[in-house]
């Protein structure tokens, strides 16, 4: 599934990394054993010729009825029936191996009995099933993709088996951090790679907090909803000194953002101080800082458009229309520390693949 592109220039910048990687995992779907045919949902384009040479059969979105991700999918399964599936989020699998996708696809093939298997059973960008109806069954408690593996364990109560985490399973394209991040790998596919080279972001914040929080002794900060297993892997790769500001994990699945009841400790300490006297302290306590900024917009009631926050995710101030996420967005640019700002990413599968680069030394020689 490809979503739309939206209108701002860092929502097209992100659109045109997830078709890039989509392109890729078209491509990674289409080497897997048993696959029979790869369908593309997505919005049809103003051109409908430009998925010509993917080699997918395109199924667009109809443009009459709202977007319901259980509907759409629901129906895909009920046009093109078949045993087994794997479903792919555009952006979901820019750094999985090819080897984890297809021992996925061939157990839910082989196994008699209902089984899912999917990337995070708590945030599914990916799922290999062989379960159909019990996702047609339950349409309509799928908003989104997120909350596949879990609705099929706890209300289907079926087998789904959730993969180890790594930069592989847990890096999904959502926010402009994310392909920030992936400008500095090597590991992409040829789609995406091209796509960054040919249109770069700044990536020179993701280096520069990279450095610091792998340099001995080195001391960083970890900011939103970080989860223990991150913060532990962080810990178990580097030598730093790791500060963790944890809050409202699960804000957006349990409802609390959408009845503007998200309560930031750390957000209310922004809104008293302010941007620039907020960051001033934060560099006086630590050399980098991964800050999933959600968190402090949602409590601050600062939910800004997808336009603004792409914007702000960027660095590009001048395209920001809330007057609060610009000067935060300033002020974050002007810190004496390299400050990362995007969505949940950033303090998750963003940070895996900080420590798989720094593994590799490929961190070492980003600019």
């Amino acid at each position: 599934m490809l979503g739309p592109a939206g209108a701002s220039r860092a929502e097209r910048w992100v659109a045109g990394g997830r078709r890039a990687a989509a392109r890729d995992a078209a491509e990674l779907a289409a080497a897997l054993p048993g696959v029979t045919r790869i369908v593309l949902a997505t919005p049809e384009p103003e051109q409908p010729e430009a998925f010509r040479d993917w080699n997918v059969t395109c199924d667009f979105d109809a443009p009459t009825e709202a977007f319901h991700f259980g509907r759409r999918l629901s129906e895909l399964l009920e046009r093109y029936p078949d045993r087994a599936y794997l479903y792919l989020g555009a952006g979901s699998v820019p750094l999985l191996p090819p080897a984890v996708l297809a021992q996925a696809a061939a157990e839910v093939v082989q196994d008699p009995q209902p089984l899912a298997i999917t990337n995070n059973l708590h945030s599914s960008d990916w799922l290999a099933f062989n379960c159909p109806a019990a996702i047609q069954a339950r349409a309509e408690r799928l908003a989104n993709d997120n909350a596949l593996g879990w609705v099929l364990r706890t209300e289907a109560e079926m087998a789904v088996r959730s993969q180890p985490p790594s930069a592989g399973t847990r890096l999904d394209i959502d926010t402009p951090a994310d392909l920030l991040l992936l400008g500095l790998h090597p590991g992409l596919g040829p789609r995406l790679r091209q796509f960054l080279s040919q249109q770069p972001g700044d990536s020179t914040r993701w280096a520069a907090a990279g450095r610091r929080l792998f340099a001995p002794a080195g001391q960083a900060a970890l900011i939103g909803r970080v989860s223990s297993g991150v913060w532990a892997h962080v810990e178990a790769n580097t030598q730093a000194w790791v500060r963790v500001f944890s809050e409202e994990r699960g804000m957006t699945a349990s409802g609390r953002l959408a009845a503007g009841q998200v309560k930031s400790l750390l957000g209310a300490h922004l809104l008293r101080l302010g941007p620039a006297a907020f960051f001033d302290e934060l560099s006086g306590l630590t050399q980098a800082a991964f800050f999933d900024n959600r968190v402090a917009l949602a409590h601050a009631q600062h939910w800004a458009s997808d336009a603004d926050r792409f914007a702000s995710d960027l660095g590009w101030p001048d395209e920001i229309h809330d007057a609060w996420l610009r000067e935060l967005t300033l002020a974050a640019l002007a810190a004496p520390i390299p400050i990362v700002m995007g969505g949940h990413g950033v303090v998750t599968g963003d940070l895996y693949g900080l420590v798989e680069m720094a593994h590799s030394g490929s961190l070492a020689g980003a600019p």
